[in-house]
């Protein structure tokens, strides 16, 4: 007799395997931390151009189904009096979409450049051709601020020490200190390159991404159809769809909000005339991207600005600051945002705290909505398997510890469970009735 080994075991045994190989991973990525840092840091710059490509399409894809499905066609409907039809013609539209997205975005930058970029470039100028004026009214203030109170006089003289102490280690270090800017510029430089090519690269990608989108998403929902099973499969894609959704929302509405503080902040430094109003709300304008910390982020360099040129009226700027962010966080964005996020404050918070820790600058401004999608798929989670118990899956009701929900016990569940038993009938008859119409058709057959 051949001996057939049992597939059961075949897959628990490679199961055991990938396991093992997974423990290896792990213990060798956590006792060799910068060796294997380095190998992904290594991994995701060879694949930044793709990465690129991926997050420009991304990108672009909502003003290329504008072109493609509104503004062509009705284009072309005025002219021909006819609706557009034919594979050909709509491959024709999708690169024309392509095309005019492209160009649209590269007018806006070009646009934004040339209107903002000289008005920045005249306002930095000034201020360094003007930094000794300003550097004396701000040495003024603080001379007559501490004649005015001799107590705050006092206060300074018990850290003066201290100052004098670590400004002499630094007048020493500067040499160092030089040579470590340098290198840094340097490096700036050549990531600065870097960054461009990959962009460039992200940009052709981006445009073939786009050309065959349709054949990309059929190739996925090909794959996942292929190893898993239907409801996991449908599971994961409503999951694909409501990360796409959050991500999207959350990115035009936070560059919607950020332009709608920057010309608010313009417009309140022309009231209180402020110096450098468009330098200040560019600056509080971008910064604004940043959840939560932005506004108060932006407002540290026009603070400093405002204090040497006016140092009186930097106590009106903080409170302008204030203002703004109350009116942001209160009124604006919650009519921007809705609830795409649909997280609490702390969490927030939280996940800008994170990212920005692992991930710097961009960490911040995407922490909150992968932390979104996180805690929406874990919230999903849990509601499912409270009602599995016959829990009610309202937070309320597991406020106090002495009147917690109990499990309902089975027998309580005879709706459901009837309901089951109806749709298990259900397809059980329709099995039976197919195979007789099979055995039907195999009788006729012979």
């Amino acid at each position: 007799m051949k001996f057939r080994p049992d597939k059961k075991y075949i897959w628990w045994g490679i199961t055991a395997f990938l396991v093992s190989v997974c423990v290896i991973l792990f213990i060798f990525a956590v006792f060799n931390y910068p060796v294997f840092a380095t190998g992904f840091s290594n991994f995701i710059k060879v694949l930044m151009p793709v990465i690129d490509g991926f997050l420009i399409a991304y990108l672009l894809n909502p003003v290329v189904m504008f072109y493609e499905e509104k503004l062509i066609p009705g284009v072309y409907g005025f002219f021909s009096h006819k609706k557009p039809e034919g594979i050909r013609t709509k491959r024709i539209f999708r690169y024309i979409s392509i095309a005019l997205s492209v160009l649209s975005v590269f007018f806006f930058i070009i646009l934004f450049i040339s209107i903002m970029i000289p008005q920045l470039i005249e306002s930095v100028t000034s201020i360094a051709q003007q930094f000794p004026q300003y550097a004396n009214n701000l040495v003024d203030f603080i001379n007559k601020t501490f004649n005015d109170n001799p107590q705050v006089l006092e206060y300074f003289y018990t850290y003066y020490d201290r100052f004098e102490e670590w400004a002499g280690g630094f007048m020493k270090n500067i040499p160092s200190y030089a040579n470590q800017i340098w290198s840094s510029v340097s490096q700036g430089i050549a990531k600065s390159v870097s960054f461009i090519w990959n962009i460039i690269l992200g940009l052709v990608l981006s445009v073939y991404i786009l050309s065959f989108k349709e054949k990309f998403a059929a190739q996925m929902r090909k794959i996942t159809l292929a190893y898993f099973n239907r409801r996991k499969a449908n599971s994961i894609f409503d999951g694909l769809t409501e990360i796409n959704f959050i991500f999207r929302n959350y990115i035009v509405s936070s560059i919607v909000d950020s332009l709608i503080i920057g010309v608010l902040c313009f417009i309140l430094c022309l009231i209180l005339r402020f110096p450098y109003p468009i330098l200040i709300s560019f600056i509080v304008g971008v910064t604004n991207i940043i959840p939560f910390f932005g506004p108060f982020v932006g407002a540290v360099p026009g603070g400093i600005i405002i204090l040497m040129i006016d140092p009186i009226k930097v106590l009106y700027f903080i409170i302008m600051i204030i203002i703004l962010q109350q009116t942001d966080g209160n009124v604006i964005k919650p009519r921007l945002f809705g609830s795409s996020t649909g997280i609490p404050a702390f969490w927030v918070v939280v996940s800008i705290l994170v990212g920005g820790g692992l991930f710097g600058v961009m960490g911040m401004y995407l922490g909150t909505p992968v932390f979104a999608v996180i805690y929406n798929f874990i919230r999903r989670r849990v509601a499912r398997r409270l009602e599995m118990k016959g829990l009610p899956p309202e937070t309320v009701k597991y406020v106090r510890s002495d009147e917690l929900p109990y499990e309902i016990p089975k027998s309580e569940r005879k709706d459901e469970e009837n309901k089951a038993v109806q749709i298990i009938g259900k397809i059980k008859d329709r099995i039976e009735d197919r195979m007789e119409n099979l055995s039907q058709d195999d009788e006729k057959k012979q």
